[in-house]
């Protein structure tokens, strides 16, 4: 018999490829996991900009260079570690100062083996602060910073293609309230994100379509702003209604079941609005790593 030589592909485990890849518009590309993360890949003339890194599992560095060989410019939405565990990939990432606090403490178990694995654990990062403009050559980015899920948290905006990344700060199956550094109360964080959903409102001529970071993907922008911002504002009224329970796409019904990445915040609940939905906790929780 014929003996082949395999060769190892980092990106490949028991249940196929680990990333899948697809064009959604030119010179950009969306990249996913099995953890259910989305991230995007921007190639400008001069340099490319990757907008979060996925979980740290395998080798996102990998799949990023079979797309191009320009120059990377990592760029994290917010600090956790669903966001920037493949940071280490690269010797140094972009990320708000507040972002940076998590960003480099993995989630408990297999995380920190992935994570240990990488050749730049200690990767550099470079702080932004919003507002910036990000040249990536005939193709500018400009820094929104939109802070309610994570006190660090961007979106970016892609004028060229009329594209608007949110991170998880707006999307199709729950924006989560309660996986901050610092705890404040429930109507307070309504009130950041109603904030931030008018600011995105105001550069609304700018884009098309928002790209999040899970649960789907676009979504058209004005009925989520706008049912986002009624929710909000039920919140802080007073009058929003629980549901039942907390079940959602990708979501448990009950954070309490074992095994349960949501156990150490406490009793959750849901509510919802049109398109738009949080979860939040009965605490005021802040960030667990385990």
């Amino acid at each position: 018999m014929r003996e082949v030589n395999m060769m190892q592909n980092t990106n490949v485990n028991e249940n196929g490829k680990i990333y899948g890849k697809w064009k959604i518009m030119p010179d950009t590309w969306c990249i996913t996991d099995g953890w259910g993360n989305f991230i995007y890949l921007l190639i400008g003339k001069e340099k490319a900009m990757l907008i979060d890194t996925c979980s740290c599992e395998g080798n996102v560095r990998e799949v990023v260079e079979e797309i191009t060989e320009k120059e990377i410019m990592v760029v994290n939405t917010h600090g956790h570690f669903d966001h920037t565990g493949g940071n280490a990939c690269w010797p140094e990432a972009w990320m708000t100062k507040e972002a940076s606090v998590h960003a480099k403490e993995p989630f408990a178990g297999i995380y920190k083996e992935w994570f240990a694995q990488k050749l730049y654990p200690d990767y550099k990062i470079h702080f932004l602060s919003g507002g910036e403009e990000i040249d990536l050559g005939e193709r500018k980015v400009e820094v929104i910073p939109i802070p309610a899920h994570s006190e660090g948290s961007i979106a970016l905006l892609d004028r060229k293609t009329r594209s608007l990344f949110g991170g998880d700060e707006i999307e199709a199956g729950q924006v989560i309230l309660f996986v901050r550094n610092e705890a404040i109360s429930l109507q307070e964080l309504a009130k950041r994100h109603r904030e931030n959903m008018y600011k995105l409102k105001a550069k609304r001529k700018d884009y098309d379509w928002i790209w999040p970071a899970h649960n789907g993907l676009p979504l058209y922008p004005d009925d989520y702003l706008n049912d986002y911002i009624a929710l909000d504002e039920e919140i802080i009224n007073g009058t929003a209604k629980v549901l039942a329970n907390t079940a959602g796409f990708g979501f448990p019904p009950d954070n309490q079941a074992v095994p349960n990445p949501f156990l150490n915040y406490g009793k959750l609940y849901r509510v919802e609005k049109g398109v738009a939905s949080f979860v939040f906790s009965e605490e005021e929780s802040v960030y667990h790593n385990d």
